[in-house]
């Protein structure tokens, strides 16, 4: 009877351990690592593998996040193809007297690779009039589509409220 016992344990315990290694998904090698703040508290962080979704009235939220190769190939051929590395540190802002209230404060976007790692930031208030301004909106809502398409930023809870 014993014996029975502890071979019935020692069956549980391994298909325990067999399908939760299978439930476990490990994380594409974050070989070009993102950090990108936007929108108000908007933050896509692969040096930490996470994401952080401004929930307005309900504060913020923090969750596992990578990025698969297909969509880091994605990104860094978009860069390349916009000359990223060569972006500035900071893009003016336009001088006009325009006043962006509220205002969400500072774009920050950093790209990482083995061979570059640059940062830059900017506003809304973005001078348009910079040919590369326009560049940096064309990476950023790429950036942004990779994200809201992946399941697990459509798990997160939906924003409640707004700025004013």
């Amino acid at each position: 009877m014993k014996k029975s016992y502890n071979t019935y344990v020692s069956i549980l315990v391994l298909v325990l351990f067999i399908s939760c290694s299978d439930s476990i998904i490990e994380p594409d090698p974050q070989i070009v690592q993102v950090f990108f703040k936007y929108s108000f508290n908007n933050e896509l962080n692969t040096f930490d593998k996470t994401y952080q979704k401004d929930l307005i009235l309900d504060g913020t939220i923090k969750v596992s996040f990578w990025l698969t190769t297909e969509e880091q190939n994605q990104i860094l051929n978009k860069a390349n193809e916009l000359n990223f590395f060569s972006f500035p540190n900071i893009f003016p802002n336009d001088t006009s007297n325009v006043l962006v209230s509220p205002n969400p404060g500072d774009q920050i976007l950093r790209i990482k690779t083995d061979n570059y790692d640059h940062q830059t930031k900017w506003t809304l208030l973005i001078d348009m009039n910079n040919p590369k301004a326009s560049n940096i909106k064309e990476l950023s809502s790429l950036i942004i589509s990779i994200i809201e398409a992946k399941p697990e930023y459509k798990k997160l809870p939906p924003s409640r409220g707004g700025y004013i």
